[in-house]
């Protein structure tokens, strides 16, 4: 969520009582319709403000680049060691003595260690809050165990139980057991074991995220039982750590976990851009859309579309969208290779209105581009799982069939030749793996577009009530220039910037997180990450590119300016800059209580508490 982070759900937060309820009061003094600031003294508020907040988005990106960056780490051990060099241990006999604090350096070195490690590690995959406080990694790490040893044995060969004993080795480790003797077999063995292992953590979906939870750092104070005390090794009385700790550091005996660490940089590599090319997704869903239509000239439902377009409506009015999609279709370079999914999560009217909007041009490829104006498939899909916005978007992507997956929010409106601008940042223009790698140029993991917001005098005067009629918020542009520095600086764009992944990168990297606020944070932040901190090995041509974050230049995406008509500039920004605070901050504070301060109501209410790969995860372990 950003200065804009909000806008799928648009619809109902201004429609909503209870929002009205907490926003009307702090609207009448700090700005908005009514209010009492000159236009002047609002506009230098607004541009104050949105450039302070550059000061949090700041910290957040050298904390995620500059802390995690191995010569910084270096560096600081260098500082420290050179500092118990000068002062000669006096310091750490005057900590003990004054505070009577035993092994005080052991500790720090400690500390130090665990927060290291904490900055360094890059998740395979994102994970929602809920999923991350639900189960202890010690408990993901058995569940990946039972996982392996019921459909992927040959995956945990050779190793030994996850109690330590050798009871539990399977006829394969047995195997490999009686052919010590040859170094060679042996050493060939392992390699084949640990390619099963990477296959396995690459492809399957399930393992890949408990792999991911099991091995994250953990404060050891948030799960109170000490995994050595839980039969990993009867025979210790180790007492829980304090502190970040890991399971690897806790548990160093468990060969599995060393294989995984060990093959971590491997399981890490994002599939090639010749896969990403050639990846079409099957839906994984059997739901099907209330209404649909497709392009004739294709001869299949399922045609291999360049990109899925997939739009989330709440509350939504078809005559409404029908607008924006006839702008956005006259837009696109070759709107007959996008497909566009509906997602309706409640509240919508009139959405099968959307379907004319395929036939009202005349398909005929004999005729010229420009007038092959036609979508490639419509399809409108009614989702009730509810659980906000997050799941929302990983449904419309499970029934998109585009290599390509757009996200886009109802109200926002896509530049000239979107499509094509879309595919050729993520493919960079046609290039193969083998030209990449020796132009040594950086890979897009992902792209969006800059940022805009639609002051026209005719989007103005499309206002929620006669009070703020053609309101023009004084210090709108100091969101724009805000949200593109943020987006350039410090890489960071939101989903109301149109986000496009390959199909097959979304996936492998699990989607958006299951919650139902700061899901696009969340994925970005993990993009971000491996952007600025992750170095592949070079393990066949073109994986060994960095990646990148690619902002597409010129025309921005522009969406619409009617929550900073409603509430005004300041109260949106400083609200927004709040939740980006209280959710990445110290605090940490939860989606759904975000949500709740947010919207001022609970969170959408879902139909299962669980996310959907782990009810999977239920069902594998329950056969």
């Amino acid at each position: 969520m950003g200065e804009a982070g909000a806008e799928a759900e648009e619809d109902v937060r201004e429609k909503d009582d209870a929002t009205s309820k907490t926003t009307s009061a702090p609207r009448q003094i700090i700005g908005g319709p009514g209010t009492s600031l000159p236009f002047f003294a609002e506009s230098f508020l607004g541009w104050s403000l949105c450039f302070s907040c550059h000061a949090f988005y700041g910290y957040l990106y050298g904390k995620s680049l500059l802390l995690s960056s191995r010569w910084y780490i270096r560096l600081r051990r260098r500082m420290r060691g050179l500092a118990r060099g000068l002062t000669g241990g006096w310091m750490r006999d005057l900590m003990s003595a004054t505070l009577g604090i035993r092994n005080t350096a052991q500790k720090l070195d400690r500390s130090h260690l665990d927060v290291e490690q904490e900055e360094t590690w890059i998740p395979l995959t994102t994970h929602s809050r809920a999923e991350l406080d639900k189960l202890s990694p010690w408990e993901r790490y058995l569940s990946l165990v039972r996982v392996l040893e019921k459909y992927y044995p040959d995956a945990l060969s050779p190793m030994t139980s996850v109690d330590g004993s050798n009871e539990g080795m399977t006829k394969a480790g047995n195997r490999v057991e009686s052919r010590q003797s040859n170094t060679h077999d042996a050493m060939s063995l392992q390699f084949a074991a640990d390619a099963a292992l990477t296959w396995v953590l690459r492809q399957d979906s399930v393992c890949r995220r408990l792999a991911s939870l099991a091995m994250r750092p953990y404060n050891a104070a948030d799960f109170g039982t000490n995994p050595a005390a839980m039969g990993s090794n009867p025979g210790s009385n180790k007492s829980p750590q304090r502190g970040m700790t890991s399971l690897l550091k806790q548990c160093p005996h468990e060969r599995l976990l060393q294989r995984i660490s060990r093959l971590w940089k491997h399981l890490l590599i994002l599939p090639s851009l010749d896969e990403a090319k050639n990846y079409y997704p099957i839906p994984r869903h059997t739901i099907s859309p209330t209404a649909s239509t497709f392009n004739k000239n294709h001869g299949r439902v399922h045609h291999p579309y360049r990109i899925s377009l997939v739009l989330p409506a709440y509350h939504e009015n078809g005559c409404h969208m029908k607008t924006r999609m006839a702008a956005m279709l006259e837009a696109a370079g070759n709107p007959s290779e996008v497909e566009v999914i509906v997602v309706d999560a409640g509240g919508c009217s009139n959405l099968e209105l959307l379907l004319p909007t395929a036939g009202e041009f005349e398909c005929d490829s004999d005729k010229p581009k420009s007038s092959r104006g036609c979508w490639g498939r419509i399809a409108v899909f009614p989702f009730t799982c509810g659980g906000g916005r997050g799941p929302c978007l990983n449904f419309g992507a499970s029934v998109a069939t585009g290599r390509i997956l757009t996200f886009c929010h109802s109200d926002t409106t896509l530049p000239f030749h979107w499509d094509e601008k879309i595919v050729a940042t993520l493919e960079h223009s046609g290039v193969h793996d083998g030209e990449q790698s020796f132009n040594h140029s950086a890979r897009a993991n992902s792209c969006a577009f800059s940022f805009g917001i639609d002051t026209s005098c005719g989007r103005l005067s499309m206002t929620f009530d006669s009070s703020d009629a053609a309101y023009y918020p004084p210090g709108i542009k100091a969101v724009e220039t805000a949200v593109n520095i943020r987006s350039s600086l410090f890489s960071l764009p939101y989903g109301d910037q149109a986000l496009s992944f390959h199909a097959i990168v979304f996936e492998f990297l699990g989607g958006f997180p299951d919650q139902c606020l700061m899901e696009d944070y969340e994925l970005m932040t993990l993009l971000r990450k491996r952007a600025s901190s992750f170095v592949p090995p070079s393990v066949s041509p073109g994986s060994s590119l960095k990646e990148e974050i690619l902002i597409i230049p010129g025309t921005p995406a522009v969406c619409s300016p009617r929550r900073w008509q409603k509430f005004g500039v300041l109260y949106v920004t400083y609200t927004n800059a709040t939740c980006v605070n209280l959710y990445a901050g110290s605090r940490r504070m939860g989606p759904d209580d975000l949500f709740h301060l947010y919207y001022g109501r609970k969170p959408p209410k879902r139909s299962k508490t669980d996310s959907p790969w782990e009810i999977k995860l239920s069902k594998l372990l329950e056969y």
